[in-house]
């Protein structure tokens, strides 16, 4: 797994997420759902190459925790406030960025129980991660700047912020949300939720 900077076009999409979640639990397949969303435009965007690129940015989303029904079921049919931390799972299991400053920013922030999140944490995680990648250090100031718009949209969609202020609020998820992480493998992740065992 590597950083990727294709975050910057995809965002993050729960409303695509859920569409496309659903339609897997109905059984269709990648290429199903990609004609299904595009035919009936199901993502209300004005271009076929705008639908296609975030109906496969969602489905390999999606493919991260396919073989998990609790996450798939909780992101296709759950409450909208569980359904998004199913898609911010997903999102942590295919882009190794946000699973990194999910755990080690945020999770971070709450075992020390700081519940700020200002833009120094942000640019210092962005410093932090330049000097050990490749890849990131190579990234230009342009590309990071819009990385860090769509993580904090990230973060305001899932409420752990609230508009443009710098106080991190708690998440709680439910205890089967965290025996099916748990179970899935994904106990790294606990901190991010603000869960610690």
């Amino acid at each position: 797994m590597r950083y990727c900077g294709s975050l910057t076009r995809e965002q993050f999409m729960f409303q695509e997420m859920r569409i496309a979640a659903r339609l897997k639990m109905d059984g269709l397949t990648d290429q199903m759902i990609l004609e299904r969303v595009y035919e009936e435009n199901l993502f209300q965007y004005p271009t076929e190459r705008e639908i296609r690129s975030k109906c496969r940015a969602c489905l390999k989303r999606i493919k991260c925790i396919s073989n998990i029904p609790f996450f798939m079921e909780t992101l296709a049919y759950g409450t909208i406030n569980e359904a998004k931390q199913a898609a911010l799972v997903a999102l942590m299991c295919y882009h190794l960025l946000i699973q990194d400053f999910m755990i080690n920013v945020i999770g971070e922030k709450y075992r020390r129980m700081d519940m700020t999140l200002t833009r120094r944490d942000m640019n210092v995680f962005f410093e932090r991660l330049s000097e050990l990648d490749e890849e990131v250090a190579s990234w230009s100031d342009q590309t990071i700047k819009k990385l860090k718009v769509v993580i904090r949209a990230c973060l305001r969609e899932t409420e752990y912020i609230h508009g443009t202020e710098e106080t991190l609020y708690p998440v709680l998820i439910s205890y089967e949300f965290i025996t099916a992480l748990k179970n899935a493998g994904y106990r790294s992740f606990l901190p991010a939720f603000n869960v610690f065992d």
